[in-house]
């Protein structure tokens, strides 16, 4: 076990350090540059590990993760979408964060406890356990073209900006609900 969690660790750094986002250019929901269909920790597109928090659980011994998997490569579990956090460590083994930093590996997104970005991409809605058969993304944003269009704190316009607290970042961002909950680098160790 040892020997695969360094391998792990060290066989896709840069994997994770560099988002490329949600690409995916023949429109049929899945990312073109990752997903990991099985939840084993090994990309299925190019056959490398990378890096993750989540463990690996087969109790049917069906060759399919258990806890995890992420068939439409958005970097969040198709299986549960609540910022879940089994080891008590203040981070989710939902999302594809290796790095911590608030923000999802693959997408590039900004992520919330409350909030992941399932529904963002791909043909698995996370967040209603839906997986759609007859996806269409004529637009090619991503998202199905009939699901509803939800605003993310990185797509809303700002048209004032407040800055209760003074510390410089406007108060709509949700930087300053971040910090107030103890989230992203305002955490206290």
């Amino acid at each position: 076990m040892v020997g695969l969690t360094a391998a792990l660790a060290q066989t896709s750094i840069n994997n994770a350090s560099q988002a490329r986002g949600f690409i995916d250019q023949n429109h049929d929901g899945i990312n073109d540059w990752f997903r990991d269909a099985n939840g084993e920790g090994i990309n299925d597109v190019d056959q490398k590990t990378y890096r993750h928090t989540f463990r690996f659980q087969d109790q049917n011994k069906d060759g399919i993760n258990d806890i995890f998997k992420d068939e439409d490569g958005d970097g969040v579990n198709d299986l549960d979408s609540k910022f879940g956090d089994t080891d008590k460590d203040g981070w989710s083994e939902n999302i594809i964060d290796t790095d911590r930093n608030w923000i999802n590996d693959i997408t590039g997104e900004i992520y919330t406890r409350r909030d992941l970005g399932g529904y963002r991409y791909g043909f698995v809605l996370e967040e209603y356990q839906e997986k759609l058969s007859d996806f269409t993304d004529k637009d090619g944003d991503g998202q199905d073209d009939r699901a509803p269009k939800r605003e993310g704190m990185q797509e809303q316009r700002m048209d004032r900006f407040i800055d209760a607290d003074g510390d410089g970042v406007c108060d709509q961002r949700g930087f300053y609900r971040h910090r107030k909950a103890g989230h992203g680098s305002w955490r206290k160790p």
